[in-house]
Order: structure tokens, then C-alpha cells, then sequence
């Protein structure tokens, strides 16, 4: 685990920022609080203060599973977009080595020197990708699932500038201005709290910073809604989604629609 990332944390309880003078056993010198640091994530939950995370919908649930995890990247996610977004987001989403290449290329990762945070990682393929296409830069991976950080941590293994954090989206334990650019691959339609979730990435991100994202549009035909109702899962129209991003002091809207899906872009001035 790369010890670049010390210098950005925070600590989840009081706050204090770079808490932690190392990673294998880590302990914050301002209030004591002692994560643990397990198969190469390091877990930033208090569950002395709030307990472990409850899920609230199906969605959520799901990406608990260990069977999920595992089948995710193969299975889960091309199945789940195609019911979700049509055939129109072929393989450029269900598959995501398209999708890969659509969010390396908006991240602008040559031209950035990074720290790269991958926002709701899931199994890592996001994180293997920005840590092979920048390999002098610290790429974070976060995610608040145990079972799918397992999995990212024993396919990311071989990334020496990778480091998986398990935290909660919408507290993101790091410094402010801490990331060139914030990837976001398909979660977004699942926070509980959107805004909270951007305010903190805007936070997070350094000025020019980069937040590339992406999630379902509005569903014209009847079977994606139902199915997005029947898991919980947000739909976003564009414009509306542009209005609140500019709102919280984003700049610079981009989308690219894929079916019933869309990649967006949007920058810190």
C-alpha cells in the first residue's frame, strides 16, 4: 500500500488531517482512533460513533455479496446496465473496457499530475486501469463494501501506486483539495444523499480538478423503469443534473449519452 496516500487522509472521527504516521498499524495521534488495516484495504468506518453502514436499498444490498463481487465486472455490471440503459450502451458501458476508455480519456490523465480518487470502486477495475495508465501517480480506490474491496484488493495487488480505502461517499476522509481528478463509474444513481456526495467530491478535488461520472438518464421505455424502481436506483435527467452540479460550483458541463446511460463531465474552477 503506497504511503503517498498519508499525507491526504483525514480522520473519520475528529477530523484531523494526515492522523496516521503509518499504514500497517494505523492510529490516530489527535484522538487514539485505531482502523484497521486488513488484505491491503484500509478501513476508515467508525463504528464506534455510527455502527456499520446499513444498506437502503436493493441495489446496496446487493453490492454486499460475495457472489455479487466476484461476478461483477464479467456478469453483474453488463447485465445490469443492458436491462438499465438498453442497447444503446453497448459495449461502450456494459462492457467496460469502453467505458474504461471514455473515462481515462475525460479524466485527461496526461496532462494532470494527480493524486486519482476512484469513487465507489467496486471490484477495481477502474482503479487497475488509472494505476496502469498513470503509473508515477497515487490512484486511491474508496468503496463502503467489504466484499467488493476484497475482491479489488487481490486483483489490484500487483499495483504498487494503488491503495483501497473502504469509507462512506458522502464523508470522503481526505484533505481538501487532495485529488486532480475524481472518477465515478456507475454509482452515482445509488447515493442516498447526491448533493452531499458532490459537495464533498468538489471539496476534495484541487482547482481545475476534473470529475468524471457516470449514470442512468430518464427511461423512455417501461421495463427500465420498473426495473429501477424495483432496486431502488436513481435516474438523472441531463439538464437538470447540469443545473445542480453548476449550482454546488462546478463548471464546464459535458455529457456523452449512451443509450439510456451517460458519461459526464464537469471541472473545480
Amino acid at each position: 500500500m503506497d504511503p503517498a496516500v498519508l499525507p491526504i487522509l483525514v480522520c473519520p472521527r475528529c477530523r484531523t488531517a494526515a492522523p496516521f504516521a503509518h499504514l500497517r498499524h494505523p492510529r490516530c495521534h489527535a484522538c487514539g482512533l485505531e482502523p484497521t488495516e486488513r488484505s491491503g484495504v484500509l478501513d476508515l468506518i467508525d463504528v464506534a460513533i455510527g455502527g456499520e453502514p446499513t444498506a437502503s436499498s436493493t441495489e446496496q444490498r446487493l453490492m454486499e455479496s460475495d457472489l455479487v463481487a466476484r461476478v461483477y465486472e464479467r456478469l453483474w455490471r453488463p447485465t445490469f446496465v443492458r436491462l438499465l440503459a438498453g442497447k444503446g450502451a453497448g459495449a461502450a458501458v456494459g462492457g467496460i473496457s469502453g467505458e474504461l476508455f471514455i473515462h481515462k480519456h475525460s479524466l485527461s490523465l496526461d496532462d494532470r499530475p494527480g493524486p486519482w480518487l476512484d469513487l465507489s470502486c467496486g471490484p477495481g477495475a477502474f482503479v487497475r486501469a488509472l494505476a496502469a495508465a498513470a503509473p508515477g501517480a497515487l490512484v486511491v480506490g474508496l468503496d463502503i463494501s467489504r466484499a467488493m474491496l476484497d475482491v479489488a484488493a487481490q486483483r489490484t495487488s500487483g499495483y504498487s501506486n494503488a491503495v483501497l480505502v473502504r469509507a462512506d461517499a458522502h464523508a470522503l476522509p481526505f484533505v481538501d483539495g487532495a485529488f486532480g481528478g475524481v472518477n465515478n463509474a456507475g454509482a452515482l444513481h445509488a447515493y442516498d444523499d447526491p448533493e452531499l456526495v458532490f459537495r464533498e467530491i468538489r471539496r476534495v478535488l484541487r482547482p481545475g480538478g476534473i470529475y468524471v461520472g457516470s449514470t442512468f438518464a430518464e427511461a423512455p421505455s417501461l421495463v427500465g423503469r420498473l426495473a429501477a424502481r424495483a432496486a431502488g436506483i436513481r435516474r438523472f435527467d441531463t439538464s437538470e443534473l447540469r443545473a445542480w452540479l453548476q449550482r454546488i460550483g462546478f463548471a464546464d458541463y459535458e455529457d456523452v449519452r449512451l443509450g439510456d446511460a451517460f458519461v459526464f463531465r464537469v471541472r473545480r474552477p
